[in-house]
């Protein structure tokens, strides 16, 4: 925390209310409007200019990735002022980088996930850039997602809603006065930008704004690993259907426990012919030969890809980063080039040996990782595994979450995967920081325990969150009371209003 001090020699007073020299105003090219000149500051050498920015507005949404594009875009139809800030050139996150939202369903085909999350998806299919929600035998449901069209709607929406943005924008700090946040300051091609908010929201998926609010959190001993997604072209699936029905030991998986046996698929040729949107998991056999060769450079056990929304467009979700830590930079990094070089590797070998991919091509590489996990942060409610499998639905739920319990290993080929019986409900206060008055998170960083974030870190219920959350921002404001004491019943009855989806189906 930095409160109370000189920012390069001026004080806080002097920064946000300075007379100094001023350089003109531009009109930000992402719609903010500032709320003070810019203040060129000479850094110790003298060559380069520093320029700062103060924007204040009623809620400061850090982060545009699911969580974050639904709690900025609800804030805002409720009629709040919203600045969100990102720190990537595009919007979506996961989203925009080939990851297919599971879990919009539960385990029996029942739509568990509405709101701004389902509106979203309808308007990228109307584009033609989604095939829609399909059953999915293994991951309950698969809405396709194409990578490029979620980055053009989320800017279409953000600037036909009225959405301030900050993109190319990272935190470098946070004041805390009296047990709230005074300021955000974000950092971004030698500009500084100081962001003032009633109410912040945490989306960033790893927590750093409620990290550098000195907020308490916990990590798991070992994270479950995240990936570097790419994307192929000209991969011919009917030939690859064709060899996998002739080879039907290509659609077994292996438990998580090694001495269990295999089992069959619930998965079918069928079932990948009749939906556009899928995600194939399969050619167990053919890694496992990789793998005794040594020509497998990923520890995974089986080709995992999404359908994409053109023809031969696959999206691959199989590179795999054990024990990486995406809170240290260090660890970050390689992680992204070790995912990266893993790629050719990769494609060369299932090139080589599988129908179908004799001729495809990379046509790009995802410009982030897919992070599965990292700091779950205290909330004034914790959402638990038991809570997961045994359906609890609290009278204060703000969003559900109906998808299975899917934790990977962080140190091998493993992953838990489990069922659970019917959605589970995800209480108010468990978006509701403990340690920060005016902080409330969405998103993966929320606080919950391992198991049950490996059911509700899937991006429909992210987004559930995020509209969860911008919505109980808007209550406390028109109370004018903290989130931790806004009037949950007034906020779930705003939530149902917006098509929102708090108790699962009889």
């Amino acid at each position: 925390m930095t409160t109370g001090k000189a920012l390069d020699g001026i004080t806080r007073r002097g920064f946000l209310g300075a007379g100094a020299t001023f350089a003109a105003a531009p009109a930000l090219a992402a719609g903010v409007s500032v709320d003070c000149r810019p203040q060129t500051v000479r850094n110790p050498g003298g060559a380069r200019a520093l320029k700062r920015y103060s924007v204040k507005r009623d809620i400061a949404v850090i982060g545009a990735g699911p969580a974050g594009l639904s709690a900025a875009i609800v804030a805002k139809r409720l009629g709040k002022s919203v600045v969100l800030v990102e720190k990537n050139g595009y919007l979506g996150g996961c989203l925009a980088i080939g990851i297919s939202p599971l879990g919009f369903l539960d385990g029996r085909g029942r739509w568990c996930i509405g709101g701004f999350a389902r509106e979203f998806m309808e308007r990228l299919a109307e584009k033609g850039w989604s095939n829609g929600t399909a059953v999915c035998p293994k991951h309950n449901s698969v809405t396709s997602a194409n990578a490029e069209g979620v980055k053009m709607l989320a800017a279409e929406l953000v600037r036909s809603e009225g959405v301030d943005v900050l993109l190319h924008s990272e935190l470098s700090a946070v004041d805390v006065e009296n047990g709230s946040i005074r300021r955000a300051t974000a950092f971004g091609k030698c500009n500084e930008i100081a962001i003032e908010a009633e109410i912040f929201i945490d989306c960033t998926g790893d927590g750093d704004l409620a990290c550098l609010s000195g907020c308490e959190y916990e990590m798991s001993k070992s994270l479950q690993p995240p990936t570097v997604m790419f994307t192929l072209e000209n991969v011919d699936q009917e030939a690859l259907f064709r060899y996998v029905e002739k080879n039907p030991e290509e659609l077994r998986y292996s438990p998580s426990a090694a001495n269990q046996p295999q089992t069959p698929s619930t998965y079918t040729v069928d079932q990948f012919r009749k939906h556009k949107s899928h995600v194939f998991v399969g050619l167990q056999k053919t890694f496992s030969e990789l793998k005794a060769e040594g020509k497998l450079p990923v520890d995974r056990a089986s080709l995992i890809y999404i359908n994409g929304t053109n023809p031969g467009e696959v999206y691959v979700n199989t590179t795999r980063l054990l024990n990486t830590d995406a809170t240290d930079i260090f660890s970050l990094t390689k992680a992204e080039l070790d995912g990266t070089l893993q790629i050719p590797k990769l494609v060369e070998a299932i090139k080589a040996r599988v129908p179908g991919f004799e001729r495809c091509f990379v046509s790009s590489v995802s410009s982030n990782l897919g992070v599965r996990e990292t700091r779950r942060f205290s909330g004034v409610r914790r959402v638990t595994g038991e809570d997961a499998f045994s359906g609890n639905v609290p009278e204060d739920t703000v969003a559900l979450s109906g998808y299975k319990i899917d934790v990977h290993s962080g140190s091998d080929s493993g992953v838990l995967f489990k069922d659970i019986a019917k959605p589970f409900g995800i209480p108010y206060g468990a978006l509701v920081m403990k340690d920060v008055g005016n902080l409330l998170a969405a998103g993966r960083c929320i606080s919950a325990d391992a198991i049950a974030l490996g059911s509700l870190r899937v991006m429909p219920t992210c987004m559930a969150l995020g509209q969860a959350a911008a919505t109980a921002a808007t209550i406390a404001l028109r109370a004018g009371v903290s989130p931790k004491d806004a009037d949950v019943s007034a906020i779930r009855k705003s939530l149902l209003s917006q098509g929102a989806i708090l108790q699962p189906s009889a």
